[in-house]
């Protein structure tokens, strides 16, 4: 579902303290205030109820979810939630900082240490609103070899690999199409649509930042697809990553 004006935004909260929910709630509440868009809130004071309500099929667009609670933490939330394919923007805020590596594991938006402000709250949601409205709005318009076009949403695309003049697309759907495009040509189309999405990690070769699991010194790992990266490449392209997965949005 296309989100923007008018479009219900489902948000899910859940911690294990009810004085936290209130004021993840609040916090909430405040950020949309200035904002267009209509919001629904669940709240879940435990893991498994959260948890059961995912294998039941509910469906939401943002999860503020507390990592440390009883039975079940919140990074293994996270990871149930990925199971089922969710999308959904995932902020921890937590008041411990020693599972941020495993956030990044599950593509969380944000990790925020608590007692938070509501400068970064604000900061927070920035960034997921621009997600979900990149991933709902931008598309890519491709012209097929032997004939024809198709559209993709951004979302869908895992990489780009060059063969001499046509470049083959790994879609998230385990498609693949070929376009008669230069990957240099394709790059500076990607960074008008999608600013900063899209990188090579070695010759001949384009990743969606976004779809990316696993980054190692010798390959990144996206849907299963293990793509080489280039000989002293590991940093310059481990920053990029975390430029376009943790750079500063516009906002309060």
């Amino acid at each position: 579902m296309e989100k923007g004006v008018n479009a219900m935004l489902h948000i899910a909260i859940c911690d294990d303290q009810q004085d936290q929910i209130k004021k993840i709630r609040e916090a909430s509440e405040k950020y949309f205030a200035t904002k267009n868009e209509m919001v629904s809130y669940q709240a879940f004071d435990n893991a498994s109820a959260f948890v059961d309500a995912i294998d039941q099929g509910a469906l939401f667009d943002i999860v503020l979810l507390d990592v440390c609670m009883p039975g079940l933490l919140g990074t293994e939330v996270a990871r149930e939630l990925r199971s089922h394919h969710s999308r959904a923007e995932i902020i921890f805020l937590t008041t411990s900082d020693e599972f941020a590596v495993d956030a990044f594991e599950v593509k969380a938006t944000d990790y925020i240490l608590k007692p938070f402000t509501q400068s970064q709250f604000n900061k927070a949601m920035d960034r997921a609103l621009s997600f979900i409205r990149q991933r709902n709005s931008a598309k890519v318009i491709f012209r097929l070899v032997g004939g024809g076009v198709r559209v993709e949403e951004i979302a869908n695309i895992l990489y780009f690999e060059s063969h001499g003049h046509v470049l083959q697309v790994y879609l998230a759907d385990g498609s693949t199409l070929n376009t008669r495009k230069s990957s240099q040509e394709m790059k500076e189309y990607l960074d008008k649509v999608a600013p900063g999405q899209f990188a090579s990690p070695n010759k001949g070769y384009l990743v969606n930042l976004g779809a990316i699991h696993l980054i190692k010194a010798e390959y990144v790992e996206l849907a299963g697809h293990q793509i080489p990266l280039g000989k002293r490449k590991y940093r310059d392209f481990q920053e990029l990553y975390f430029q376009f997965m943790f750079a500063p949005t516009m906002g309060n």
